[in-house]
């Protein structure tokens, strides 16, 4: 009898933990439905779920740890839908107050990969490389990146909350963004509120006293009417009265365009960004952590040559000053 109780004791002191078995095998699904419900086929998904492993992997000796792949899982279908609801009903497992940790710490880690990755070209080889592309689209030389600020809705927070009501009346953040010809986002600013204006946010972000201080020699970016002109920044001609300006509009306006089918891809493929899907439920400052994680999750579908998504309209860019008629 004191040689059993000895045993169910050592039994108990070195019981393993108990993990939550993972209910959604990424083996069952087919490619389509990959795409359709994570954005990514499976050996993207794969590869993304082993390089968040040291960041979320549950090192605990408590029962019904969340795997990693179930965590990234989560998060994709909620950058992918913005619903709660259809993640639970997906994944058939973590409670919906699992469900908010989880996008909390897979929001966090992207996040914070997304500040060392997302970067403008720096070696003169990527720089020329750049502009070159650029170039082939439409002769518009020097260029390297296509500058813009786009709206993403958010509740209406507690604090100060009339500062984030933009111009069409909702709440959001506006966030600035540069991306290349390929339509892979090169820089980003996402810590402004809705009523902030796109060339404030431009005269205040980092990468304009990159550019006044020379580190891109004398390379461009193109920006609408909103921006005014400076010797790194170029915007169309207002009022154009003669055939070269006529053409320069031109060219500047078929070349920036990029921007705006990169917001366009942004918030069709991940529709927690998108008006259509709500808004996101969140602080400001968490808000803004969503954001950054999409905008490298949309870098990595440009550099896979994922399929875009079918296109959703997106009503938060107009066409503002020449471009709405030499386009």
């Amino acid at each position: 009898m004191a040689e059993y109780l000895f045993g169910l004791v050592v039994a108990l002191a070195l019981r393993r933990e108990r993990r939550l078995r993972d209910r959604l095998d990424l083996l069952a699904l087919s490619d389509t439905d990959l795409l359709d419900n994570y954005r990514f086929p499976r050996h993207d998904l794969i590869e993304l779920i082993q390089e968040l492993e040291p960041a979320l992997g549950r090192r605990t000796r408590r029962a019904n740890a969340i795997p990693t792949q179930t965590q990234v899982l989560v998060a994709l279908r909620f950058f992918a839908s913005g619903s709660f609801q259809n993640i639970v009903g997906d994944i058939g497992g973590p409670s919906q107050a699992a469900v908010s940790r989880i996008i909390r710490d897979v929001t966090n880690a992207l996040s914070n990969k997304a500040v060392e990755e997302i970067r403008m070209p720096s070696t003169a080889q990527d720089l020329s490389v750049s502009a070159q592309t650029f170039r082939r689209m439409r002769n518009f030389p020097r260029v390297i990146g296509a500058l813009d600020c786009t709206h993403f809705a958010i509740k209406g927070p507690s604090v100060d909350e009339n500062i984030y009501v933009n111009r069409k009346r909702y709440h959001s953040m506006n966030v600035q963004v540069v991306c290349d010809a390929a339509k892979l986002i090169i820089s980003f600013c996402a810590r402004f509120p809705g009523s902030t204006h796109d060339s404030f946010i431009w005269n205040n972000c980092a990468l304009r006293q990159r550019f006044d201080r020379g580190d891109f020699g004398n390379y461009l970016l193109l920006g609408d009417t909103g921006y005014a002109l400076e010797s790194f920044l170029m915007t169309p001609v207002t009022h154009p009265t003669t055939v070269p300006e006529e053409r320069y509009n031109r060219g500047h306006c078929r070349t920036r365009v990029t921007v705006e089918q990169t917001f366009g891809i942004l918030k069709s493929r991940f529709r927690c960004l998108h008006k259509s899907g709500g808004a996101l439920q969140y602080t400001p400052l968490k808000c803004c952590k969503i954001i950054a994680s999409c905008l490298l999750l949309h870098n990595r579908c440009v550099r896979r040559r994922i399929p875009e998504p079918q296109q959703l309209e997106d009503d938060d860019q107009p066409k503002r000053g020449p471009c709405a008629w030499t386009c």
